[in-house]
């Protein structure tokens, strides 16, 4: 369990101070300059990332920012501001802690590791770094107490199948046995054993006994948790279609990015379009973006200037490359793409929808796609 302190090398000092205090806690620290590969952000960790002016100037912002946007994803980071310098895009409007008043540096710094340590307790999503989540059974206690009720089962199916065998055994020949012949064949093969005459009857009919309570316990078991899944509310939010494309764009270009949507859906194609707002960087809107990406058969970037200014669009760009989907940058207008966003296009072969007409702009998405 570490809290990682990323930070510009201009910034080494406050990194160091905020170290101190987390590890006086008894919170182990690590700090971040980017200079340094570092494992990434696991399950029982949290992430801290000191935003300045000389975080836009360090030559590693873009190692240190996908760390941040990694811990984001899985709820890990924190943001804290040492001065007014803006956050890098994707981070800008994500809430932040204050650290801009020296005189109040050491009341900051207790906030800010009380809040990691919070961050350490969440529990491991099955996106956390694919650390698989904590089983609502107990975990391995469940597993020992399941496999305990095997073992103790095993005796009753060994002394069941014997018995069958027996009563089989008895059946052929000219006089067919019934009851009687199948308690002394039991009792003659417990007697062969060495258990006493009389004894294997009762310990056979006791063991298949236990075995046929551990039968109904284990299909009341299931039949209860089968009841309390189909009883979970389903979620209000609308849920991905599996398979579907989707769109990524600013929400000042809707109306240039959504009639070609609608005109690509006439040709058949099957697009996932944020139009609830999209500029809320809150947990539900998270969650339901993230399930949408995770989901999606490929990703369309819908690339204008107002796109590379978008907290929002680089945030779904990076989880993007993340959960490896295809991305496929399309430009509505003609604009440079900034140096991270071009991080993420290297090799990829746009689409300058721009320069079709807007009448062909649909067909020309559609072909593209493939």
């Amino acid at each position: 369990m570490t809290v990682f302190i990323a930070f510009a090398p201009a910034d080494r000092s406050a990194a160091e101070s905020l170290e101190a205090v987390i590890e006086r806690r008894g919170q182990f620290a690590e700090l971040d300059d980017g200079q340094t590969a570092l494992r990434p952000v696991m399950a029982g960790d949290a992430f801290i990332l000191l935003v300045s002016n000389a975080l836009s100037l360090a030559t590693a912002r873009l190692r240190l920012e996908q760390r941040a946007l990694d811990a984001w994803a899985s709820g890990r980071l924190i943001l804290v501001r040492l001065d007014k310098g803006i956050a890098p895009v994707g981070l800008r409007d994500l809430p932040s802690v204050d650290a801009t008043f020296e005189a109040q540096k050491e009341f900051v710094w207790l906030k800010v590791a009380e809040e990691a340590r919070e961050k350490q307790k969440l529990r491991a999503s099955s996106e956390d770094n694919h650390v698989p989540t904590a089983r609502p059974n107990g975990g391995g206690m469940g597993r020992f107490l399941w496999l305990g009720l095997a073992l103790t089962a095993v005796p009753g199916v060994l002394a069941a199948a014997a018995a069958v065998a027996i009563y089989l055994a008895n059946r052929i020949g000219p006089v067919p046995g019934g009851w009687r012949e199948l308690v002394a064949g039991v009792d003659a093969l417990g007697q062969r054993m060495g258990a006493p005459t009389g004894a294997a009857p009762w310990m056979f009919g006791l063991t298949i006994a236990v075995t046929l309570a551990i039968l109904a316990f284990g299909l009341v078991s299931v039949a209860l948790r089968l009841r309390r899944v189909l009883a979970r509310p389903r979620s209000a939010s609308p849920q991905p279609a599996s398979g579907a494309i989707f769109i990524s764009y600013a929400r000042a270009n809707e109306s240039l990015v959504l009639p070609i949507i609608e005109g690509a859906q006439q040709a058949g194609r099957t697009f996932w379009v944020d139009q609830q707002g999209g500029v809320s960087a809150g947990d539900s809107w998270a969650g339901e973006i993230v399930r949408a990406i995770r989901n999606a058969a490929s990703v369309v970037v819908m690339c204008s200037r107002a796109a590379f200014e978008s907290d929002h669009v680089k945030r779904e760009i990076y989880l993007a490359d993340r959960y490896q989907k295809k991305l496929t940058p399309v430009y509505v207008e003609e604009a440079e793409p900034p140096e991270d966003f071009e991080y993420f296009f290297a090799g990829l072969q746009p689409l300058k929808l721009f320069e079709t007409p807007e009448a062909d702009r649909p067909q020309a998405l559609v072909r593209v796609l493939g």
